[in-house]
């Protein structure tokens, strides 16, 4: 799935707030900011306007940029559209679950288990996770065959993915276990062919996933 937005700045957004050399909340000028982005004045202006228009920073004359920060209401509703989205996908896709699928994420859900438990330093086991979950996820958003539908869920897990590191507790190894398990009862259900008992799963997941985020 390519749903992301096609533009260099954009993404070397999200990667220095990922790699921590941006701040959720932070306040810069435009010059640091571009170059934290290693971006010249005319790309960086094009950058500014896409992410002011998406509710990534606001532009204060003679204050700055501001980084945007997450409130509850925030993370509220863009799990919930989130959820909207991939539980109507799992069920398209569970119209055409493969045994190679069902197989696959059963082999690769227990291999990041036993990594996670070996390796309990978010370090070792941050990619890879992320790795898995976003190919566990968007097989179900594919499964809209909507490039529309693919945009909507991109810009939504880059922002996901964020919150989610801002609350390092969240993803660390006991959580990120929990996670891979309820993914795999998922995978259990569609074995089954019981989509509904899959949908519920995901449901579960998603509101889990929210709790530990707001408590954790």
């Amino acid at each position: 799935m390519n749903g992301g937005i096609e533009n260099a700045g954009y993404n070397a957004f999200f990667e220095a707030l990922i790699e921590g050399r941006l701040q959720l909340g932070q306040t810069l000028k435009q010059e640091e900011l571009g170059a934290t982005l290693g971006l010249s004045l005319s790309p960086m202006r094009e950058t500014t306007t896409l992410l002011e228009a998406e509710g990534m920073i606001k532009v204060r004359r003679k204050v700055g940029i501001t980084i945007f920060y997450p409130d509850m209401k925030f993370v509220g509703n863009t799990f919930q559209l989130r959820g909207l989205l991939e539980k109507e996908g799992l069920r398209k896709f569970a119209n055409s679950v493969s045994t190679g699928w069902i197989q696959r994420m059963r082999a690769e859900h227990s291999r990041i288990i036993s990594l996670v438990q070996a390796n309990p330093a978010m370090s070792d086991y941050r990619l890879p996770v992320k790795q898995l979950e976003s190919e566990f996820h968007e097989s179900f958003i594919s499964a809209f065959g909507n490039e529309q539908v693919d945009t909507i869920y991109a810009r939504l897990a880059q922002k996901m993915y964020v919150i989610r590191l801002h609350n390092l507790e969240a993803v660390g190894p006991a959580n990120t276990v929990q996670s891979m398990r309820e993914h795999l009862a998922v995978v259990e259900a569609l074995e089954a062919g019981d989509v509904e008992a899959a949908v519920d799963g995901l449901d579960r997941h998603l509101k889990a996933v929210l709790h530990r985020v707001l408590t954790t």
